[in-house]
C-alpha cells in the first residue's frame, strides 16, 4: 500500500510541481491539498496521512506554529519541512518539534524522493544546506545562542521581513496583524536582544544568520 501524503503550501505552482514529482511514484499517493496552516490541522485530523509535506511561510500562521497541534491529531504523520528558510533558527525549531526532515525549496526536485525514502524507513532528512548551517552554528558564541532562543516564531518572522526592508504596514498586511503589532513585535525583539535601533536588529540578524538573506 503506498503511503499517503498532503502537501501544505499556499502557492498552487509548488503543489503542483511537488505532484508531478511524485506522479510516477508508486510507492506514494498524494490523498489532499491545503493551502493554509489552519486547512493543514483541518485534513491532517480527517485523513491522518502517513506523511504530511509542509511550506513554513505561510499567510496567518506559519507552518511552524502549528506543528504540536497537527502532531495531536495525527500522531503518525511524519512531516516533511519544505521551506525557502535556509536560517538555522527554523531549523532546528523544526526539529525540537518533532518533524522528521528539513528540505529546502531550490533542491525539493532533486532530493524529494530521497527525503521522503529516509523518513519513511524511520531516519531523519536534512538538505545539505540545513546541515550547513547547522554546522556553522557550532561556532557562535553560547551568549548569542542564548539570545536567538528567546526569540519567538513570529518575532523571527518580523525580523525576517524587517532585514528584507517592509515597512510596518507591509509586515502587517503579510501576517495579518496590526502595524501596532509589528512594532510591538520589533520593541520585544530589541528588548530580548539588547539592542537599540532597527538597523542594529538587522546588522545582528545578518551577522547571526538568524535569518537567511540568500533568497531577497
Amino acid at each position: 500500500m503506498p503511503h499517503s501524503i498532503i502537501i501544505v503550501d499556499d502557492h498552487d505552482i509548488i503543489r503542483e510541481g511537488i505532484k508531478n514529482i511524485l506522479r510516477n511514484q508508486p510507492e506514494y499517493k498524494v490523498i489532499a491539498e491545503a493551502s493554509s496552516a489552519e486547512q493543514a490541522i483541518e485534513k491532517v485530523a480527517a485523513l491522518k496521512p502517513d506523511i504530511l509535506l509542509l511550506d513554513i511561510t505561510m499567510p496567518q500562521k506559519s507552518g511552524l506554529e502549528v506543528l504540536a497541534q497537527i502532531q495531536r491529531v495525527s500522531r503518525k504523520t511524519k512531516i516533511l519541512i519544505i521551506s525557502v528558510h535556509k536560517s538555522d533558527a527554523y531549523i532546528l525549531r523544526a526539529l525540537k518539534s518533532g518533524v522528521r526532515g528539513y528540505l529546502n525549496k531550490e533542491n525539493a526536485a532533486e532530493d524529494l524522493l530521497q527525503a521522503l525514502r529516509k523518513i519513511t524507513a524511520g531516519q531523519v532528512y536534512l538538505s545539505a544546506a540545513a546541515s550547513s548551517y547547522l554546522l556553522e552554528r557550532a561556532s557562535r558564541s553560547p551568549e548569542e545562542m542564548v539570545k536567538e532562543s528567546v526569540l519567538s516564531e513570529r518575532e523571527i518572522e518580523v525580523m525576517r521581513l524587517v532585514v528584507e526592508g517592509k515597512t510596518a504596514k507591509e509586515i502587517a498586511d503579510t501576517l495579518f496583524i496590526s502595524p501596532r503589532t509589528v512594532e510591538n513585535y520589533k520593541n520585544n525583539i530589541l528588548k530580548k536582544l539588547d539592542l537599540h535601533k532597527t538597523s542594529d536588529l538587522i546588522k545582528y540578524a545578518i551577522k547571526n544568520k538568524i535569518v537567511d538573506i540568500e533568497g531577497f
